[in-house]
């Protein structure tokens, strides 16, 4: 590399790591004016919320709004370099657009490597001390007791349970339905269920059991038995968190587990699976983008162009919101749902990169 590709690569991540350390700053004190209610009750120490929160909760931010990030930088500091003509002058000694660019593409294809490794291992990690701290400081009243909680657990079998305490592993008026050709054709029905941490079984009481056959029905009452059923205590706790708290390896043995178990919701994990691949992605996507749009001289300068950095991140977020939706709602598959923003985005990065002055 050549020291005006040196002299580039070092102002872009200098740059963008002096936005996220900004940006980041003021999001953690956004953060603290929202909590300050819960800090203050004085059952988390001061030792547990920086270590344990908020080293965490900054992995997951940069996570969040990382391309975000590297548009804001690349715009900076590349409306700079149009402002004082240093553009101009690279272009004029020979030097092509496309070979202008190569320092950028260098500079997001580390930054996109980078992002693409803490999703898919590191910030999970993080997300599991920032979530456990949420559910004991901040969550603790809404996550004590789950209602109402149903769930297909193998095909044509459907799970039920009226209440649910995680921290005990306790369940209350259980139920389990089978059906075959759209026929109920077992019935069981508990008092409780209760999980037993020795023997890996859940252990159910006071049941019935109706299981219904052409020549007549064999109910079956009882006290107590053990029964190994298709779930475990983790499943209870599957909300919007835990797919983040998982590594990627995880997470891909538990959507097989669940496509096994005949589950229909694998929607939201299979999102969060290629969402972390399609926001590496979007780095390359976000850098070309600004590069085209700030080596533009405009009156205004870097104000314009922050203004169209910031409006064409609110679109990707907005478009990426609405596929998302359509693959969790609808038919829309979770590979293409995802990478739909990357893929208009990507056709404005080429058009743009191609009527960028040369």
């Amino acid at each position: 590399m050549k020291k005006i590709d040196w002299y580039i690569l070092k102002k872009f991540l200098g740059t963008f790591v002096f936005i996220m350390m900004l940006l980041i700053l003021i999001t953690v004190v956004v953060d603290i004016s929202e909590k300050i209610d819960n800090f203050l009750d004085g059952t988390a120490s001061v030792k547990e919320i920086i270590f344990s929160y908020y080293l965490s909760f900054i992995p997951y931010i940069c996570s969040m709004l990382a391309p975000f990030f590297v548009l804001v930088a690349v715009i900076f500091f590349t409306s700079q370099l149009a402002d004082r003509s240093e553009i101009i002058a690279i272009l004029n000694s020979g030097t092509t657009y496309f070979r202008f660019l190569r320092a950028y593409l260098v500079g997001a294809l580390i930054l996109g490597v980078g992002l693409w490794y803490a999703n898919n291992y590191l910030v999970p990690m993080a997300n599991h001390n920032r979530i456990m701290f949420e559910a004991k400081y901040i969550n603790k009243y809404m996550s004590a007791l789950s209602y109402n909680y149903h769930r297909q657990i193998a095909p044509n079998t459907f799970m039920y349970v009226e209440g649910y305490k995680p921290a005990e592993a306790v369940g209350s008026r259980f139920s389990v339905d089978r059906f075959e050709n759209g026929k109920m054709v077992n019935k069981l029905r508990s008092e409780s269920i209760k999980w037993d941490t020795i023997k890996k079984t859940w252990h159910v009481r006071n049941y019935y059991i109706r299981e219904m056959h052409p020549e007549g029905d064999i109910i079956k009452t009882g006290t107590d038995m053990d029964s190994l059923f298709s779930f475990r205590p983790e499943n209870f706790a599957i909300t919007n968190d835990r797919k983040d708290e998982m590594t990627t390896p995880a997470l891909k043995d538990f959507i097989l587990h669940m496509q096994k178990a005949g589950s229909n919701d694998i929607e939201f994990y299979e999102v969060e699976l290629y969402r972390r691949t399609s926001g590496a992605f979007s780095v390359l996507i976000m850098t070309l983008i600004g590069v085209s749009l700030a080596s533009r001289k405009i009156r205004g300068g870097l104000g314009w162009h922050l203004v169209l950095g910031i409006a064409l991140c609110a679109s990707f977020e907005i478009i990426m919101k609405f596929s998302v939706t359509f693959s969790t709602n609808s038919s829309l598959p979770p590979f293409i749902g995802v990478w739909i923003p990357n893929c208009i985005f990507g056709v404005i990065a080429v058009y743009l990169t191609k009527t960028a002055p040369k």
